[in-house]
């Protein structure tokens, strides 16, 4: 297999407040005029009747929530291509959250028998939606670190299957709660859609495994090693030509930066390799690296390296990476250079 080209380096001598959007101050009469409407409802009803409207109430929260969550879902698998794995987890935890709360509600029980119906169709679209959303997050993730498996389409189907059927039952529960038994909510349900995008859901789901394996994705959890620099001992100075040319000696010591670039911390069997080449037959040697979490870099020092007075040479160092990595071409960085006669 051919060896990877050597990426060589220039050497590094020493390592309004916003305006407020006037639509704000248009919302808020309105949001105050809502919450004072249920307000005077509430307090006007019947035990009875409070009751209801109280947990009528919180499931429009809910709803609302859940919308939002909703759309962060479609943001987010329409960027799988190119987001980061933060990002996801982020966005399907928040639901999470808001899905636990409605479960919490509908443990509880409803308030009066008019709205045992409700609270059953509530709860068989909130179960639906928790097992598509875990089903889901799990597979993108399993499909990005695993590029081949094949199951993960399935997986993924699965998984939009069940968010699709939690629509399906949230929209029947909207329907119940229009019902002449069910006592009216102060303001319409607002309309929740779990389900990225319409259409076939085996299609959807292959182009979601492939956006999530995309080569800009950083959702697949991998390391991303790179050599970031190489300095010298005694430090190196630039003739008129850009060479770097070390001081006359007989022995010189490099420092090489490793930096780990990835989203998860490598593994501890990588080794960082320097070849150094002149006149005389090349001198190899290999160090470990620690390891690194993401955006950590550490610093491995290889000394007396011998070297002649009048000669030219080339340093190479090169991360001998194990596991998978987020871009192999970045793994050996060389740098040419003059010793001074003495």
């Amino acid at each position: 297999m051919a060896s990877p080209a050597v990426r060589t380096s220039k050497v590094i001598l020493d390592p309004p407040k916003p305006k407020r959007r006037a639509f704000g101050r248009l919302l808020w009469p309105a949001v105050i005029t809502a919450a004072a409407v249920v307000a005077v409802v509430i307090s006007g009803a019947g035990t009875d009747t409070r009751a209801e409207l109280d947990y009528l109430s919180a499931v429009q929260d809910q709803a609302t929530d859940l919308s939002v969550g909703g759309d962060s879902l479609r943001l987010v698998t329409s960027r799988l291509s190119r987001i980061e794995r933060a990002e996801l987890v982020t966005a399907t935890e928040g639901i999470a959250e808001d899905l636990e709360s409605g479960m919490e509600l509908v443990e509880a029980g409803p308030p009066s028998d008019s709205l045992v119906a409700a609270n059953a169709l509530y709860r068989q679209a909130l179960e639906a939606w928790t097992v598509g959303l875990n089903g889901f997050t799990a597979a993108i993730l399993d499909a990005a670190d695993d590029p081949s498996s094949t199951v993960v389409v399935d997986n993924v189907a699965n998984a939009l299957a069940e968010l699709r059927a939690g629509d399906h039952l949230y929209a029947d529960l909207v329907l119940e709660l229009s019902s002449e038994e069910v006592p009216p909510p102060v303001t319409p349900m607002p309309e929740v859609l779990m389900v990225p995008a319409e259409g076939e859901l085996v299609s959807l789901s292959q182009a979601y495994v492939e956006a999530a394996r995309s080569v800009n994705s950083g959702i697949a959890l991998r390391p991303g090693l790179t050599v970031s620099q190489i300095v010298a001992s005694p430090r190196w100075t630039v003739n008129p030509t850009d060479q770097p040319v070390l001081p006359a000696t007989d022995a010189v010591s490099f420092s090489v930066v490793v930096s780990n670039l990835g989203n998860v911390e490598n593994g501890a069997a990588e080794q960082v390799e320097l070849t150094l080449s002149g006149p005389s037959d090349p001198v190899v040697a290999s160090e470990s690296v620690p390891v690194l979490g993401p955006g950590e870099q550490t610093t491995v020092v290889f000394t007396d390296m011998p070297v002649e007075p009048g000669g030219a040479y080339e340093v190479v160092a090169e991360l001998r990476v194990v596991d998978l990595d987020l871009d192999f071409e970045d793994n050996m960085l060389g740098v040419m250079f003059l010793v001074n006669d003495e």
